[in-house]
């Protein structure tokens, strides 16, 4: 198993769909802060988007938008157009059909938004934040490939079908995107973090190595050999990319395994410090305590309430 999928499946991602909204002629809405990334696909139609008060960008059908931190997201029929709030109220005054229908539907041709949380098991859910860049347009006209075109085109089908199980299936599609989205935008990340890292083919060995035997004292040395570099080299390129030193990953990979084990009751305190590499469940609970910053009982109590 790689790195990547070790993150990922760590995080346990699921999607919940947070509908669809069809709109006509002039118009504007603001969506509340949500709970974890937004991934937004526009299904016909054009309209423009700012994310937290950021640039407008104009986004058309076929192009989907991630964004990480969706504080007060909007989408516009134009720039500076006036918004409203699409709070609870807002929405059950616009439902039709399990739609929300904003402006005249007898103006012009029709925009479609279908939008989707990112919820991820809480215990480490920083690890996505790390790992996302703030905010991704994946415009239709910019040859997105095959991969993720065919993703975006059984999208596109679900949410127009609407038909048995299309939530589930929508979700899962949505799923499948934004990993697809991470490994695309992983090598232009410009802030550092594991992706990055991954991106770097001598860096990704010895992060593959480190995730396959975490138990490991591995030393910079150790990697350095295994990513075919010196010392130094290896050391000092690891910390750009990652934003890490080596041995401090090692640390923080550790500490997120032992989180997500407490949280869901996978084993006593010395079967999970002998999974990661103490000797001993108090040398465990010294380290966990010393970067957690709670005991290992207590973190588990918390987690459990």
């Amino acid at each position: 198993m790689d790195a990547f999928t070790d993150v990922v499946q760590l995080l346990r991602p699921k999607t919940v769909l947070m509908g669809s909204m069809v709109a006509h002629g002039t118009w504007g809405v603001q969506l509340p802060p949500q709970p974890g990334p937004m991934l937004y696909f526009i299904t016909a139609g054009q309209c423009w988007f700012r994310a937290d008060g950021g640039a407008a960008l104009q986004v058309g059908a076929g192009d989907f938008v991630l964004s990480a931190r969706p504080v007060m997201d909007t989408f516009s029929s134009a720039p500076g157009q006036k918004t409203v709030l699409s709070d609870d109220g807002f929405k059950a005054r616009h439902m039709v059909d399990g739609e929300i229908h904003i402006g005249d539907a007898h103006r012009g041709d029709a925009t479609r938004v279908l939008g989707g949380v990112i919820m991820c098991d809480p215990t480490n859910a920083d690890l996505l934040a790390e790992m996302m860049p703030r905010l991704v347009h994946v415009s239709a006209e910019d040859g997105v490939g095959a991969r993720l075109g065919t993703l975006i085109g059984l999208i596109r089908g679900e949410a127009a079908l609407a038909g048995p199980g299309s939530d589930l299936i929508l979700s899962r599609l949505i799923e499948v995107l934004l990993i697809e989205t991470l490994r695309r935008e992983a090598a232009t990340l410009p802030h550092p973090g594991m992706l990055r890292g991954l991106a770097d083919p001598q860096l990704a060995r010895a992060l593959a190595d480190i995730h396959a035997d975490v138990s490991r004292d591995w030393t910079i040395a150790e990697l350095a050999q295994k990513a075919g570099m010196s010392r130094s080299a290896f050391a000092r390129r690891f910390s750009e990319a990652v934003g890490l030193a080596p041995v401090e990953y090692l640390l923080r990979w550790r500490m997120a395994i032992a989180k997500d084990a407490l949280r869901h009751r996978q084993g006593t305190l010395e079967e999970i410090a002998e999974r990661i590499g103490y000797r001993s469940a108090s040398a465990f609970s010294t380290a966990f305590s010393r970067k957690v910053g709670c005991p290992p009982r207590e973190f588990a109590r918390s987690s459990a309430a």
